[in-house]
């Protein structure tokens, strides 16, 4: 009798050592595995201790940098994608302040302010001086002086998901886009002979790749090309001026063509200010 109150109290024993030692494992999308012991799931983080660790202090990881976690008792657990939300892009910067490279070899200053809607959409709003660009440009021979004002709507087709290894997705400004625009350009050209003033309306669509590095530094490259039309004054320097649109091309800094037809292209680097999660607390309040 004592023999068996002996051997029970031992299995006993071996069983609580057997749980006291008892491990999880947690796997990393890094590929690491941690040997550790889960105290708490919850909905953004699991909380746990190393197994080996005396005084069970807590740390706690992300749930959206683990793959599964193996529990010691044979449960499996495997970490689902999480569904994407703008939660990801709170502390992003929302806003971004651009200057064009490539204008300023075409006499032009151009000047871009974007704004993000939300992670999928923004707008740009572009000004345009032309006729006081710094770079080499035969366009100073025409003596050329104007102002243009462009909006976009911004529509965004890349860097809106997570992939498996990344810890959270693109910067909220970033990623590839196509842009409907509309503006207006207005500028005067001093000729041999003639002064040509022109006032103009374009409709265009753009497609381009925002990149933000550092959270801070924008850089924004872009083509597509547009439909405008408007009105044409030839003032002769002789007397005398018509009227019409016969020469109808347009030179607008990061906007060329003829018959009506252009097309656009450019290069921006800027940078990024403001907080996204900022402006959707401002935009709740006002609900």
């Amino acid at each position: 009798m004592k023999t068996l109150i002996n051997m029970t109290l031992l299995s006993l024993a071996t069983i609580f050592m057997s749980m006291l030692n008892a491990q999880d494992t947690v796997k990393k999308k890094n590929g690491e595995v941690l040997k550790v012991v889960v105290k708490e799931i919850n909905d953004s983080q699991i909380k746990y201790y190393h197994f080996d660790d005396p005084n069970q202090v807590l740390f706690t990881l992300d749930r959206m940098t683990i793959t599964e976690i193996k529990f010691a008792y044979g449960k499996e657990y495997k970490e689902e994608e999480p569904i994407m939300t703008d939660d990801y892009f709170t502390e992003d910067q929302n806003m971004a302040l651009s200057l064009s490279m490539s204008s300023m070899l075409f006499d032009a200053i151009i000047i871009s302010f974007d704004n993000a809607i939300d992670p999928k959409s923004g707008f740009q709003i572009t000004g345009k001086l032309l006729g006081i660009g710094f770079g080499p440009s035969l366009e100073n021979w025409y003596n050329r002086s104007g102002f243009g004002l462009e909006v976009g709507y911004k529509l965004k087709f890349s860097g809106l998901k997570k992939k498996k290894w990344e810890y959270r997705p693109n910067h909220l400004l970033s990623g590839r886009y196509i842009m409907p625009s509309v503006g207006f350009t207005t500028y005067s050209e001093d000729g041999f002979s003639s002064q040509v003033k022109k006032n103009l309306i374009h409709l265009g669509l753009k497609f381009g790749n925002l990149k933000v590095i550092q959270n801070k530094l924008t850089i924004d490259y872009y083509s597509g090309f547009a439909y405008y039309g408007g009105s044409q004054k030839r003032t002769f320097n002789n007397g005398g001026s018509d009227i019409g649109f016969e020469d109808n091309s347009i030179n607008a800094g990061d906007l060329f063509g003829g018959g009506n037809f252009a097309v656009t292209f450019g290069f921006k680097v800027g940078l990024a200010f403001g907080q996204y999660g900022e402006q959707k607390e401002k935009l709740r309040r006002r609900k």
